[in-house]
């Protein structure tokens, strides 16, 4: 009885095509389980297989005129991953608080703070996920990255580490040598960039910085003039989003390096062809 009650309940809320695709499909089941009990022997077999096979239909139709419109979260995260931070934010600063706080929603607002400059709007998203759930890795990444932005390696490097504890995904011991890098650590930043330096191999501005921080430190060459032009453009981009920051101006200096060795290596394969 709930069952049907459920149903009935749902049925209000399908749209007109679901609702003429279900009178169909009850109505050839009806039929397919009538001819496989009591049809001619011949067609009592194929039309049990038919009835079986309306059967996995009918759940399909089921979960298809059930589905619910994509959440304002969703919405909003997939806006985000497109780099429109802006129509991300609106989205979730929209959603009406309740009791039950989607940490997950917090901290992609304070994300998007942070991508648009915001970062005491950041911070305070972040620091009310964290309220909630301490643990949360990509709480406590995030609020390590905004650290890192603003220029407080040491605090950034601790909120890293945390979040590794709490589950991380490696790949966020990147930002962990950057971190380690920018304050002068180069010991634990050769460290942590070599353990991570293989999983990035595919993620050429990251793979760029890493090449470039570990070439400064004196542990490896210069990164390849290939390799330099396929990421210097991501941290151009970095550079001018932070441009305010102190750690804005440390990506900026890195570019104006990488573009030096550019430079330097386009006048020698000049001299080279002359």
């Amino acid at each position: 009885m709930i069952i049907m009650r459920d149903l009935a309940r749902s049925l209000s809320q399908w749209d007109g095509h679901a609702k003429f695709a279900l009178v169909l499909a009850l109505s050839l089941l009806i039929l397919l389980v009538a001819l496989g009990f009591g049809g001619p022997r011949e067609i009592q077999l194929p039309a049990r297989l038919g009835a079986f096979g309306l059967l996995v239909t009918l759940q399909v139709l089921f979960l298809w005129a059930n589905r619910r419109d994509i959440s304002p979260y969703h919405q909003a995260q997939a806006y985000f991953i497109a780099g429109d931070y802006q129509t991300a934010r609106s989205i979730l600063e929209g959603i009406p608080e309740s009791s039950r706080v989607s940490v997950d929603a917090l901290v992609l607002l304070g994300n998007c703070y942070r991508h648009l400059g915001r970062y005491e709007k950041s911070r305070a998203a972040l620091g009310r996920a964290l309220e909630i759930k301490p643990d949360h890795h990509l709480a406590l990444f995030s609020r390590g990255k905004l650290d890192l932005v603003a220029g407080e390696y040491i605090g950034a490097a601790e909120m890293i580490l945390k979040s590794l504890d709490a589950g991380a995904p490696k790949i966020v011991r990147f930002e962990l040598g950057q971190a380690y890098f920018l304050h002068g650590d180069y010991k634990r930043a050769m460290s942590q960039l070599n353990a991570v330096c293989t999983d990035l191999a595919d993620d050429l501005p990251q793979k760029l910085l890493i090449c470039h921080y570990l070439n400064r430190m004196g542990e490896s060459g210069r990164p390849s003039t290939d390799l330099t032009r396929a990421g210097i453009d991501h941290w151009r981009e970095e550079a001018k989003k932070y441009n305010t920051t102190p750690y804005g101006e440390a990506i900026r200096l890195a570019v104006d390096e990488l573009d030096a060795f550019l430079a330097g290596n386009i006048g020698v394969n000049l001299g080279r062809q002359r």
